[in-house]
Parts: C-alpha cells; structure tokens; sequence
C-alpha cells in the first residue's frame, strides 16, 4: 500500500523543526519524519478487522498540525505512550475489500467513513467497557492508551488501511463521497453544540469560520434556531458564507471585538490601565473553533456572566490565558473532542448517523465547503493550498485516490 505516514523519529523531528523557521519545504524534505512509503499489505491481524480501500480523505487541521511538528512535548497528551507511525487522513471515505470472520455488520463493496481510534473497549474486544466507552463517548477511552496486541496500518492519506470494524460505520447509498468526507467533521461539530446547547433567544458566538466553524453554524440552525449567531471571521468571503449559513451578525478578526460585541449583545464595555478591555454582558454562548490563547481570552471575555464558552479548536502548546472571567463572572469553561452519543427526538443516536442522517435530509450542506480536490501523489501541493487561504480560499482540501493518482 501507498501511504503518507509520519515517523516519531526524535532526530528528524527536531532537525526539520530547526530547517522548518527557514522554510516550510523542510518538512517535505530528506530530513522530514514525513514521508511518502510504499508498505507491504498486512494480513487482517484477527477477526473483527476489515480491510478498506481508500476513495477521498479530506485534510484537517489536525493533519496539518502533525505534518509541521507544531506540538509542544509539555503539552498533556504527548506524556501518553503513543504509537512509532503516524498515519494520517481520517475524514475518508473508502470500500470494504476484506472483513474478518468475526464481522457482521460490514461486507465487502461496503463504503465505510471512520468513526476514529482503534483502541477503545470494544476495538480491542473488551468485556468491561470503562465510562466514557460505556456513555458512547469511545474517543475518551480509558484504555486507549495501554499496550495492545496489534496497531492499525494505514491511513486516510494512502491507498488503503486495516483497522478494526468497530472502528467503521456504513456509509448510506445517498451520499456521494464528496458529502461523506464531511461525515466526521460533522459529528464533531454536532458533539461540540451538544456541550452547550442554546436556548431560545440566547445570543451565540462561534468563533472561527473553517470546516468546523460553518458545520457548527448549520448544526445551531437545526437544534437551536431561535437564537441568534454571530460568526467571527477571518476574511470577508468566509463571513459572506457564515451568513449564508445563518449567522444574523459577523465580523472579521482583525476589528475591534470588544466594540463589535458590545454593539451585537448590548454589553457595556470598559476600558481599564494599558489599554485593557473588558465587557459586562455579552455572548450566552462561544463557541471557540479556533482555540488559540488569544481567541481563548477574547472568548472568556466576550461572555457574559454567567455564560459558556466551549473550547473546540486545538492548539498543542502551553497556554498564556487571562482566566480571571471564570471566577470573576463565573464563565464556564468546557472543552469538546471528537464525537458521542447524543438524544434526537428522544431516541439515542451516534453523532456520526445523526450527521450522515442530517446531510441525507439537506439540513447540513458541505458543496460550499469542499474547495479543491487533488490526487494523492500531489500531497504537497493539497497541503500548500489547504494553508494558504488567503490566496486560494480554501476550506476543505481533499485527496482522491485512483489507479492514475
């Protein structure tokens, strides 16, 4: 199999940091831990995996933080064990060519998205599932980080991977691959509202307009209709979208927040020594899609007393944040990671089925979303383009996977 994968090489790793402040091309270099393989086909390793062949994988953020090293070693998750490859690509959509004896739900031509790790309770076949696993919320696996008996090879970014079953969820006939690549954002997106769900009227913020950011914007449409959004941008065209997308206010990143909020929410707004702001009122709800330590800040200090801020974006460093609104207004902070289980029109539903079952309904629309589209070879190219969008606009970047790719 074909496939990019990224070796926890320390040696590599730090050179093609160090070439990395000159030129991002170090990290597609000789040097890089990144790197383009050609592996063997595994056998599947027992009999609840599968075998899936690659059609599309989009590109996430959190692909592009992995391939340009951009993690702290201080940083809580990277004291966990961790596998020796990396494999990237997990918003794919892909066929079944292979199931295990074991398997009963997935046959072969199956087209399957993956729902995320492969190290949870029922992945590794356990009898006793811990807590999270137990509430559907397998992404916050107790076990996931003890020694397992065989590791997933491949990944969206490639020709094909095995992983097990469980780890897979069917793909219905009416979504193209164009709209299934969404599956996963989707549910986090769903996931991420579900934190905090508004109330009627309440006054709502997401912060960020990428993949997540828009997702987020139709999720609110759906489960909370009645309130009222306002999308913060970074480039006029994404806050044109955001409207689209049912955002009643935006603006962009580079104005003055402060004065934009108190305008929208009628929060009183004060100016304090050194140029410090602060608002009394503001926002019912932020959702931070960004997640930086300066968004975290205005995020804290754009919600009201009172209200919630729900932390979705990633960034893998320390952070330097002004938390004082948490005791001050009693602004709770919350954080949201991948997807669950969450109660639809009173029945239990994965936020995975429930996003696929929104995109066959046409209440979530991703056309807009999915901007380019290249063949796997052109990995460096998609990367480039995935960044850069000032100059191309981008939002979701894409790999399709072909015989001539």
């Amino acid at each position: 199999m074909r496939t990019l994968v990224i070796e926890r090489d320390p040696k590599r790793m730090v050179i093609t940091k160090v070439l990395g402040r000159i030129t991002r091309r170090a990290y597609f270099g000789p040097w890089s831990p990144l790197r383009f393989a050609m592996l063997p086909d595994p056998p599947l390793p027992a009999a609840n995996w599968v075998r899936v062949r690659n059609r599309m994988c989009g590109i996430c953020g959190s692909d592009l933080h992995q391939i340009f090293l951009e993690a702290s070693l201080d940083v809580a998750p990277l004291a966990l064990p961790a596998t020796r490859r990396i494999y990237l690509g997990h918003e794919m959509v892909g066929e079944v060519v292979e199931v295990g004896e074991g398997v009963t739900h997935l046959r072969p031509g199956d087209r399957v998205v993956r729902w995320g790790r492969s190290d949870d309770c029922q992945a590794r076949g356990e009898v006793d599932w811990c807590p999270p696993c137990r509430r559907g919320h397998r992404v916050l696996c107790e076990r996931a980080s003890e020694p397992r008996p065989w590791e997933p090879i491949g990944g969206g970014f490639g020709d094909a991977f095995i992983a097990p079953a469980s780890s897979l969820v069917r793909v219905p006939d009416a979504l193209p691959d164009e709209v299934a690549i969404f599956a996963e954002p989707a549910a986090v997106a769903i996931h991420a509202v579900w934190r905090r769900l508004p109330r009627p009227g309440e006054q709502v913020c997401v912060l960020g307009c990428g993949t997540i950011g828009f997702l987020i914007l139709q999720v609110l449409q759906v489960v909370a209709p009645d309130s009222v959004v306002t999308a913060v941008a970074e480039f006029p065209w994404q806050a044109e979208l955001a409207r689209d997308f049912g955002a009643r206010h935006t603006f962009l990143a580079r104005e003055d927040g402060m004065r934009r909020v108190a305008d929208i929410t009628g929060a009183r707004w004060y100016r304090g020594p050194r140029g410090n702001t602060m608002l009394i009122g503001g926002f019912d709800v932020v959702y931070d899609v960004v997640g930086t330590p300066a968004t975290l800040t205005q995020a804290l200090r754009w919600t009201r007393a009172g209200g919630t801020v729900v932390l979705v974006g990633v960034y893998l460093h320390p952070m330097r944040v002004d938390l004082t609104p948490v005791w001050y207004q009693e602004v709770d902070l919350i954080g949201a990671i991948g997807h669950d289980v969450v109660v639809w029109e009173g029945v239990e539903i994965s936020t995975f089925d429930l996003a696929m079952r929104w995109m066959v309904e046409g209440r979530l629309h991703t056309a807009a979303l999915l901007t380019h589209r290249f063949p796997l070879t052109a990995y460096r190219q998609a990367v480039a383009v995935a960044v850069d969008k000032r100059r191309y606009r981008s939002i979701k970047v894409a790999l399709v996977m072909d015989a001539s790719s």
